[in-house]
């Protein structure tokens, strides 16, 4: 049943909203330049001359002493150490005349004597609000204070930029609320009614809609449920009857699929994510401020290993937690997963040093790992497999959204209120998706449904004897993996902030990153399956990620960053979707053999390696070789990854083999 009016209506409410933001977003940059442009300057002047005002004093009781004020001396250190407490003044220059005696500040506001030309406004070059004071003595001398006119200016364009960086998490924020409430009060219910009508009509009458609601949607539902009955010649059955038919038809109606809960796990599964973006654009400056030397390890790799660890619990977590999940069902795992993140992101940000951090690290990996896993298994349980693919779409646009909103939020709480207490709200927030699913995934394990076996040791080798699988895995999967987290989650968050980059301008960096992956996967995946071949697109999307480390390599300003990011999350657009298809398409024997969820948690498991190794071998490279050299050691490797992609699909034909079907029946 395609829902297109429900789609349509889904899209104009976004729209509409997206728009009434974007005109409060003018609004608002407007009334900020017109309301406090003309008070910030004349403050700025007025700080100029509090701080010349206490040179000025040292320097006239010097001169009261008797010493003639072009021949004192000290007179730079003075200046200098006023400027080391005063960051926001640029420079302080005593002059004698037309002779700059003392100097400490911008070199450009010195060069030719441009201080001897102010205009009437007291402008120097154009580029500084200056202050003269006179400073006592025979000799005609001026203090000059300056701060930079633009000051005011780039205060203003931060704002506007926190601004946009709101006005496009609250719109995704929007999105997420609007799936929800729409998905699970119209779309979903909609959806149960047009099943069970499908179903009626082929002759099965046993089936409820089940709805309560008493709005329209639910009048239809209770409306078709007697329908259903008149049918099977129950409509003269007592009401008690009646009501003993509607309380089975839920349970005979869970055979249909319903997005509704599947809405709301998306929300909960936002929510979740939502707590470890937070801290992703400050993580690894965190990790540096609790560093303590390791005898015979460089700083660098000490800082990488939490990271490292991280990511090598989460792998090896999620095969585990999906058996265990099996067994004692999805709701136990998400929970006791949800709790273990809660406390391990509460002691990372309790941690006092680097081994407390570890610890609280590798508990936060655990539960993440049990969440996901058991968030995707309750996904599987709960649809057909004609609506898998689109239910596992919906689920993952939570975690794709999640990475958008938290680096610019995280960025921006980091800053206003530290990063420990940002670990604390993250906890909040992973036991907010707690109490979410504690009321949305059932209680009890499905005794009949089949179970699926877990991961074996030799099933790496049957696995790793197809070379298609090792050309998608190995050479596409692991370097993606490798690139995200070695260029944007470990150097570039370190390199930035080295560069005295504020956390909120990080976190919009790293904002765009997943920008670019939500609008860009939806058009590859349409691409990709519209011309049936998935090689191009892995090759493409290596070149541009091995591309986009060389430019992140050669980034001396923020623009040159922010395209390396965008350039990063292009490629992995182009990569991310086509090699799940493909790994469809060059595993049919494997499938058939270990089952498709063996294969695909193998290939889930060894992706994740790249994402353990990245820490480690970036940070063996900034080592030696410092943030620029280290970022082109990535791009090396991708390139050679994609060399090494290309060479072994070319010896295998390029395609799957002729004996094995080239699309998967599901």
């Amino acid at each position: 049943m395609e829902l297109t009016f429900i789609k349509r209506l889904n899209w104009l409410l976004t729209g509409l909203v997206s728009v009434l933001m974007l005109i409060s977003l003018v609004v608002q940059t407007s009334h900020f330049n017109t309301l406090f442009r003309p008070q910030a300057e004349p403050e700025l002047a007025r700080k100029a001359e509090v701080v010349g005002s206490y040179i000025v004093a040292q320097i006239d009781r010097a001169v009261s002493l008797g010493f003639e004020v072009d021949k004192l001396n000290g007179v730079d250190e003075i200046l200098a150490d006023a400027l080391a407490v005063n960051p926001d003044v640029n420079y302080i220059a005593l002059m004698v005349g037309d002779r700059i005696a003392a100097f400490a500040g911008a070199p450009d506001a010195r060069a030719g004597d441009v201080l001897a030309a102010r205009d009437a406004d007291g402008a120097v070059a154009g580029r500084y609000i200056d202050a003269a004071l006179t400073v006592g003595g025979g000799v005609p001398a001026l203090l000059h204070v300056g701060v930079p006119a633009g000051s005011v200016e780039a205060a203003l364009n931060d704002i506007v930029f926190d601004l946009g960086s709101v006005l496009i998490v609250a719109i995704l924020l929007n999105i997420e609320i609007l799936l929800l409430v729409v998905g699970s009060s119209v779309t979903a219910p909609l959806q149960r009614v047009g099943d069970v009508l499908k179903e009626g009509a082929e002759g099965r009458l046993t089936l409820r809609t089940g709805l309560r609601g008493r709005d329209e949607v639910g009048h239809l539902g209770r409306a078709i449920d007697r329908a259903l009955d008149v049918m099977r010649g129950t409509g003269g059955a007592a009401p008690q009857q009646q009501g003993a038919k509607a309380a089975e038809a839920p349970a005979a109606g869970d055979r249909i699929v319903t997005m509704q809960r599947i809405s709301e796990l998306r929300f909960a599964i936002f929510v979740f994510a939502l707590a470890e973006e937070l801290t992703r654009t400050f993580l690894s400056v965190y990790i540096k401020d609790l560093f303590e030397p390791v005898p015979g390890l460089s700083k660098e790799l000490v800082i990488g290993a939490p990271i490292a660890l991280f990511m090598l619990l989460w792998a090896v977590a999620q095969p585990i937690a999906g058996n265990v999940s099996e067994r004692r069902g999805r709701r136990t795992v998400f929970l006791a997963g949800a709790v273990f993140s809660a406390l391990g992101l509460l002691g990372s940000g309790l941690a006092t040093d680097l081994i407390q951090l570890i610890v609280a690290r590798c508990l936060t990996a655990v539960g993440y790992a049990s969440v996901f896993i058991a968030a995707q298994g309750f996904v599987i349980d709960a649809t057909d497999p004609r609506r898998r693919a689109g239910a596992i779409a919906l689920y993952a646009g939570g975690i794709l959204t999640a990475g958008v909103c938290g680096p610019a939020i995280g960025g921006v709480v980091a800053d206003q209120i530290g990063f420990r207490m940002t670990f604390i709200v993250s906890s909040a927030l992973a036991l907010a998706a707690a109490l979410m699913a504690w009321h949305l995934l059932p209680r009890h394990v499905d005794s009949g449904k089949a179970k699926t076996r877990g991961l074996r040791l030799r099933d790496v080798g049957v696995c790793l004897t197809n070379p298609r699988f090792v050309a998608v895995t190995l050479f596409s999967a692991v370097p993606a993996k490798f690139g995200l987290t070695a260029l944007l989650f470990f150097l570039l968050p370190l390199a930035l902030d080295d560069s005295g980059v504020s956390q909120s301008w990080i976190g919009r960096v790293l904002l765009l990153y997943w920008l670019m992956m939500i609008v860009a996967s939806p058009l590859v995946a349409h691409l990709s399956d519209r011309s049936g071949r998935r090689t191009p697109f892995l090759a493409i999307g290596g070149v541009i990620a091995a591309g986009a480390a060389y430019v992140l390599a050669n980034s001396g300003t923020l623009p040159m960053t922010i395209t390396g990011v965008a350039l990063l999350g292009l490629a992995h657009a182009l990569v991310n979707t086509p090699q799940m298809a493909l790994l469809a398409e060059s595993c049919v024997r494997e499938r058939s053999t270990l089952g498709e969820t063996t294969v695909i948690g193998m290939f889930r498991l060894i992706e994740r390696m790249g994402s353990v190794v990245a820490p480690f071998l970036a940070g063996l490279f900034l080592a030696y070789y410092g943030y620029h050299g280290a970022m082109k050691g990535i791009g090396i490797v991708l390139a050679a990854c994609v060399a090494a992609q290309l060479l072994l699909l070319a010896a295998t034909g390029g395609r799957p083999s002729a004996d094995l079907p080239q699309k998967d029946p599901a």
